[in-house]
């Protein structure tokens, strides 16, 4: 049996918000210890939301991804709440 290796320490989170909409993204460790890009997005006045779970083949593809949903939000107009 193999011993898995978390480091939390290397977790992200972040939050955006552009009126009454939210994007929430997270990049962690799973129970097996892959690296998983975690999405939450929806509008807190409809209350209609939606999310997506991304397994990573390790923590630079990640890394890349958030920094893809970051430039997103940019464009999109979303503020960075964190």
């Amino acid at each position: 049996m193999t011993q898995l290796s978390y480091d939390p320490a290397q977790w992200q989170e972040l939050f955006w918000q552009r009126g009454d909409r939210y994007y929430w993204c997270a990049l962690r460790q799973n129970l097996f210890g892959e690296w998983v890009l975690l999405r939450k997005w929806g509008g807190r006045r409809t209350g209609k939301c939606g999310q997506c779970e991304t397994l990573c083949a390790d923590i630079e593809e990640g890394n890349r991804l958030m920094q893809d949903v970051l430039k997103r939000r940019r464009y999109r107009g979303y503020a960075l709440v964190n």
